[in-house]
């Protein structure tokens, strides 16, 4: 079960300038010396150390023009770094454990010269890994650093080794991001280690954006097809598919001739469609009970999955749903822009262990969040309800149980 989403492009400009962060000093460059250049610095070191020693005047020529190397090789990979931008195309949202494709650009402004060898990272995966990163976070002192699970949106390098003067090239990076929620892009670390491969020359290129990341998603069992809903058809006030006449208007473009009303047709000269009342069989409210009694973060990352499942599948059928947690809202609503909102929720939704002593009742865990009269209507047997919780059996009142299917996490 896949969904496709629009794209955002995330687009970038230069900036030169140290930024402070938390406790930690960024710098606008980096600087890094490869493996190989550290072969290079010790050939020099034992260089520097015979030409001292014996004083032959071929070793001082021949050192001078290795630690030109050393100048030449700055000069040439800060001319390539030089006017270059960074843009990312990437899924505004994305799904959990999905392969999406990232595109990365890279925009080469000068006239004449070419950039060549260049690497683009997102910042916050290749942060800390230069030696002037780590000096300046040494200097900045002791203080608490982000250990949390890593959040780059761009989570492959992108390599381009040539581009010509004022063009584009662009790379297609396939990814996954295996954790659901919000990943925001701070930026991007370009790099290169021309010409000689000794040193590797970084800097940084601001960029601002972010990537909903929701839960998977899978198929669903058809046992939930079979749930009753609401006992008979309810008719709406809103207009889709359903048997009821709902109002007579004009005819629009692309519509069926199904829908043409003939009478109104011949007595207004103008040609009328008929449109119906949306029939509200598939109302019901989607209910996750984030308060666990015992801390399972497998088993609620199951509950979550599941509870996107259903509200994707059910969407997609043209059901009106509410979706409730001890935390959070989203009211009865239909359509993609209504099952946005419900995976955004659920891309941010956490769980938490009760409480000692605390009471294990729904009704009091959602009244925190519900007016008494919304409570005693979502409640009721009017509506039913689909209930994922770690709440033991025996616990609901039969009132509850009578009009709802309840998916318990051992289950899962």
């Amino acid at each position: 079960m896949k969904k496709y989403w629009p794209t955002s492009k995330f687009r970038s400009e230069r900036d030169t300038s140290p930024r402070s962060e938390g406790r930690i000093w960024r710098l606008p460059f980096s600087f890094r010396v490869t493996p190989e250049g550290w072969i290079f610095i010790l050939s020099v070191f034992l260089l520097l150390t015979t030409a001292i020693t014996t004083g032959n005047n071929l070793l001082f020529l021949v050192l001078s023009m290795l630690l030109s190397v050393i100048l030449t090789s700055g000069i040439f990979a800060r001319n390539s770094l030089r006017s270059v931008t960074v843009s990312l195309q990437v899924p505004e949202s994305v799904f959990e454990g999905e392969r999406v494709p990232v595109k990365v650009s890279l925009r080469n402004q000068k006239r004449l010269v070419p950039a060549l060898s260049i690497a683009v990272e997102d910042e916050s995966s290749a942060d800390g890994r230069s030696l002037i990163s780590k000096i300046a976070a040494f200097a900045s002192g002791p203080g608490p650093r982000a250990a949390g699970p890593d959040r780059s949106v761009l989570r492959h390098p992108a390599y381009f080794p040539w581009i010509p003067p004022r063009s584009v090239r662009s790379e297609l990076i396939t990814q996954l991001f295996p954790r659901r929620g919000l990943y925001r892009l701070e930026g991007f670390r370009i790099s290169t280690r021309f010409p000689f491969g000794f040193f590797e020359r970084g800097e940084r290129v601001p960029a601002d954006g972010q990537v909903w990341v929701y839960p998977s998603v899978h198929d669903i069992s058809s046992e939930f097809n079979l749930l009753p809903f609401l006992p008979g058809r309810l008719e709406s006030r809103r207009s889709g598919h359903g048997e009821s006449l709902f109002a007579i208007r004009k005819h629009q473009e692309g519509e069926s001739a199904r829908l043409v009303d003939w009478k109104s047709t011949a007595k207004t000269g103008e040609l009328m469609a008929r449109e119906f009342a949306r029939d509200e069989e598939n109302t019901f409210c989607l209910v996750l009970d984030t308060i666990v009694e015992q801390q399972g973060t497998e088993r609620f990352e199951k509950a979550v999955s599941l509870t996107a499942s259903l509200a994707v599948h059910f969407a997609a059928e043209g059901a009106e749903f509410e979706f409730l947690t001890p935390r959070q809202q989203i009211p009865r609503g239909i359509g993609a822009a209504h099952l946005d909102r419900v995976l955004r929720a659920l891309a941010l939704v956490q769980c938490e262990p009760v409480s000692a002593g605390a009471s294990v009742d729904l009704r009091q865990e959602l009244s925190q969040i519900l007016h008494p009269r919304h409570l005693q209507s979502v409640l009721s047997g009017k509506i039913f309800k689909i209930i994922i919780t770690s709440k033991p059996r025996g616990s609901f009142p039969s009132s509850i149980w009578r009009s709802s299917h309840v998916i318990y996490f051992g289950e899962l």
